[in-house]
């Protein structure tokens, strides 16, 4: 197609203007190709911070000095309706034979029974103030205890009978939050009463307290004129019939008091204010159910299941951190491309280094027959990813002594520990993919400032070529009609 066909139209002048700028914008096209490719090495460091700190978080979960996180412990009971239990990594491994005499039970107290109509208090004719002693154990003295003063008002003494029941409660009730409130009590420490009816038409005042056991007993001052005494609520003796008294005995120390709970472990009597009991076996919680007359047993083994979770968690953290560096650090033997961090040697010897950490063998152990990971069953498979290959091998150790293989991990040599060190120089802030991505940063920065510019020449070029192909359009127009003057002429 000539030139004059090409310039016969308005469309003909922007196909000529469009293939220009394909060629003139070649050079724009290769800044994009470049922002494109920085773009991706971007987010592939991006990711590769996610994986390597997910790394780095588990390491430092298992060489954790303080936790260990390889000597969980799991605990059964015979009878988990008569007793369960829980255990931390501080309990002994073994088996305990325990037997249960009596649960814990609150302290409660009941006045006699009364007459809903009757007028039973009307010879108190002086407000009455009695006290009720609670338990109020410290850090410093576990027998500590709290006097409260309770006033009931001689007025209200004079009302009918279940009237003055209330009335009693609600003053025991209102010294209980105002103790609470005030802090010189704690909220499970307090007494609460209540009024409580049998039957239709008589009633009875009833007090109790919120926490179990003999620490938490209720002691009782009365008032001047024995207002106590006449409800009964201090009778030194069991509730029977309409008579008031306690509910259970009471006692005079832990040993005699039917409060605490009292089971028997491995031979020995303990008592304790709660079914809780979280103090008898050292790093085991027995919680009391019901009494039994038969042995139970409880025991404790090494949670070979839970420390397995917490050591694959880590390996699957190495497996996907090594996946993701050969993925984008080395040539794919299939398509020969080569990942985009294939020449970044900084990233590439990562590989190579958590590689020879799995080699390692490691110093500080208490046994020097477990210095290394395939001592404890973990070994790499042929693409040098980790796993537990021999779990007897692994379980053995753990049951054997849970620090065989704590150490291969936690020590200062250990694998847990090497690889914490070493990657915090990665993804730490201002890290070496902090500073890589800052340069990447920076260049984007630069290659935008020269796209933007490019963008302005190019803009500049498409209206000078599209000026000067229309010009050449009219030359041939106005060249073509004296072309036709002339042959009209003969010409």
């Amino acid at each position: 197609m000539d030139m004059e066909s090409l310039l016969g139209s308005q469309n003909s002048i922007k196909y000529l203007v469009d293939q220009y700028m394909i060629y003139e914008s070649q050079p724009k096209n290769d800044l994009l190709d470049r922002q494109d490719e920085l773009y991706e090495r971007k987010g592939i460091l991006s990711d590769l911070d996610s994986k390597l700190s997910a790394l780095q978080t588990k390491a430092e979960r298992l060489s954790d000095p303080i936790t260990d996180h390889f000597g969980s412990r799991s605990v059964s009971t015979s009878d988990s309706e008569v007793m369960t239990a829980s255990a931390s990594d501080t309990a002994s491994l073994g088996n305990h034979a325990i037997t249960i005499d009596r649960l814990a039970i609150s302290d409660t107290r009941v006045s006699q029974q009364y007459t809903d109509t009757d007028t039973s208090f009307s010879g108190f004719v002086a407000d009455q103030t009695f006290m009720i002693e609670i338990g109020n154990p410290t850090d410093e003295d576990p027998n500590n205890r709290r006097n409260l003063a309770i006033t009931v008002s001689a007025a209200d003494l004079a009302l009918g009978n279940d009237e003055v029941l209330l009335q009693i409660a609600d003053a025991i009730n209102s010294a209980m939050y105002v103790a609470v409130t005030a802090e010189t009590i704690g909220s499970e420490e307090q007494a609460r009463a209540s009024v409580v009816s049998e039957e239709n038409g008589v009633s009875r005042l009833v007090l109790r307290s919120d926490s179990s056991g003999y620490t938490f007993r209720m002691d009782f001052t009365d008032s001047a004129d024995g207002l106590l005494s006449a409800l009964g609520v201090t009778n030194a003796a069991q509730s029977s019939g309409t008579s008031g008294g306690y509910i259970t005995e009471v006692g005079t120390s832990a040993t005699t008091s039917l409060l605490s709970s009292k089971l028997n472990i491995d031979g020995l009597d303990f008592y304790r204010d709660s079914n809780n009991v979280t103090d008898a076996l050292t790093g085991v919680t027995l919680k009391l159910m019901d009494t039994t007359v038969s042995t139970q047993t409880v025991t404790v083994v090494a949670d070979v299941e839970n420390v397995k979770s917490e050591v694959n968690g880590l390996l699957d953290a190495y497996n996907e951190a090594m996946s993701y560096l050969r993925e984008n650090t080395q040539m794919d033997p299939n398509t020969y491309e080569r990942g985009v961090l294939a020449d970044e040697v900084t990233y590439r010897a990562i590989t190579y280094d958590l590689r020879n950490y799995t080699m390692n063998m490691v110093s500080g152990v208490s046994n020097p027959e477990y210095t290394r990971l395939f001592n404890i069953g973990i070994e790499a498979d042929e693409s040098g990813l980790l796993s537990i290959t021999d779990s007897d091998k692994f379980e053995t150790a753990i049951e054997t002594n849970s620090s065989y293989v704590s150490d291969i991990f936690n020590a200062s040599d250990g694998f847990a520990t090497q690889l914490d060190s070493y990657l915090e120089k990665y993804v730490k802030t201002s890290g070496s993919i902090d500073l890589s991505k800052n340069n990447i940063d920076d260049q984007l920065t630069s290659l935008t400032s020269r796209i933007s510019l490019m963008d302005d020449i190019l803009s500049r070029r498409e209206s000078q070529l599209t000026q000067q192909f229309t010009s050449l359009q009219e030359m041939m127009y106005n060249l073509e009609g004296q072309r036709s003057f002339l042959s009209s002429f003969g010409l």
